[in-house]
């Protein structure tokens, strides 16, 4: 099902923009060939590399997935380019027929038909262009304040640097990395929280990639939890490769800290992936029940990657939860299809029907197309308020 869906997306993508510029863009039959021929490699690539080149070694898949990768998100945004254009024609077309007038001539409506039809393209250039830097670029800080009601004095003022969706992999390198930790160092937060999605790809190939995560420190130690990437390559050696890094991976279970006289009880919930990522491990399948039990008394944080999955777990009290895995839709308006997915896209909302809080991340890292529009990327430190 979900590679139907994907071929579906890529068709959409690639084919729509094809289709409604190439009278525009090809006056000639053998330019209208080469353009087609290279729209259909172009959409071939990424089944070629998320499926032909699967197990191919980083080498080999390196160069062509940032060509792939940079295509796919080109198209993506010249789909949106050329969807906004065709509205907009679709709104005058609404109002002649409203108004029974004419507001172009023929000769007009044909010019500027083709005019806005050959700006497409570079106005798709100039937006991925700077998708690509909001992406690439180091990640900015998101600070926030959480208001608690009963939050103990001790635990006024707590700062939480929250990460998540790294996705370090074939075009996320160990320089990116470096840069996330510099920054989330530099913060000096009390506590440090990733939601999981470390990376995509073979531990024996982005060992090194992901090093640098080992630098992470804070006085309130450095937790984790699983995301469904964290699942997809050798599910286990990924959860050796986080241990040793020394992030405390929390898993139906829970830790527990203190300042001052005041507990803060820090519980994760693993991927709904781990199902299938390690069959027969209870502790990969999340089960709510288990984070908090037997847990003391004391202001509950919940790790838990998916948005719906903390808000499934609304019933076990945490006052704050954590959760990233939308990247914010990454690149607009693909928000509309991750909100059919998840109740949040991104930010600060009250859970609902209860007092607690949940925070979703757009993510430091990105998925696929190196690029970003509408959803910058960010790490957050969030800081508890007594309310």
């Amino acid at each position: 099902m979900f590679f139907a869906v994907f071929l579906l997306i890529l068709a959409a993508v690639y084919g729509y923009p094809a289709w409604r510029l190439q009278a525009a863009l090809t006056p000639l039959p053998w330019v209208a060939w080469i353009w087609t021929a290279g729209t259909v490699v172009m959409a071939l690539l990424p089944v070629i590399l998320l499926v032909v080149l699967r197990k191919a070694p980083g080498r080999v898949q390196r160069p062509i997935a940032w060509v792939t990768y940079i295509g796919l998100g080109g198209a993506v945004i010249l789909f949106d380019v050329v969807a906004v254009r065709d509205l907009l024609w679709g709104a005058l077309w609404l109002v002649e027929r409203a108004t029974a007038t004419d507001v172009l001539s023929a000769a007009q409506r044909a010019y500027w038909l083709d005019l806005s039809a050959r700006m497409c393209p570079g106005v798709a250039s100039l937006l991925a262009g700077f998708a690509l830097y909001q992406a690439r670029r180091r990640p900015p800080v998101r600070h926030v304040t959480v208001r608690i009601s009963g939050l103990p004095r001790d635990l006024d003022g707590l700062r939480i640097a929250h990460i998540t969706d790294l996705h370090a992999g074939l075009t996320i390198r160990r320089s990116f990395v470096e840069t996330v930790v510099d920054t989330v160092q530099e913060l000096r937060a009390d506590l440090i929280a990733f939601t999981g999605d470390l990376a995509d790809g073979p531990v024996e190939e982005l060992a090194a990639e992901v090093a640098p995560m080992a630098r992470l420190s804070a006085p309130l130690g450095v937790w984790f939890c699983t995301g469904n990437h964290d699942y997809y390559w050798d599910a286990l050696g990924w959860m050796a490769k986080i241990d040793d890094l020394g992030l405390r991976r929390v898993s139906n279970g829970h830790g527990v800290v203190t300042r001052g006289d005041a507990r803060l009880v820090i519980g994760g919930l693993p991927d709904p992936a781990g199902v299938e990522g390690v069959p027969g491990d209870c502790k990969h399948a999340p089960d709510l029940e288990s984070v908090f039990d037997g847990a003391p008394e004391g202001t509950r944080l919940l790790l838990a990657h998916r948005p719906a999955a903390a808000l499934a777990a609304a019933r076990a009290g945490a006052a704050l939860t954590l959760s990233g895995h939308t990247h914010g839709g990454q690149i607009l308006p693909w928000w509309l299809l991750v909100r059919l997915q998840q109740p949040i896209v991104a930010g600060l909302r009250r859970r609902a029907g209860d007092e607690g809080w949940i925070y979703v991340s757009r993510g430091v890292g990105y998925w696929g197309p190196p690029m970003r529009l509408g959803a910058p990327s960010e790490i957050t430190c969030l800081t508890l308020r007594r309310d």
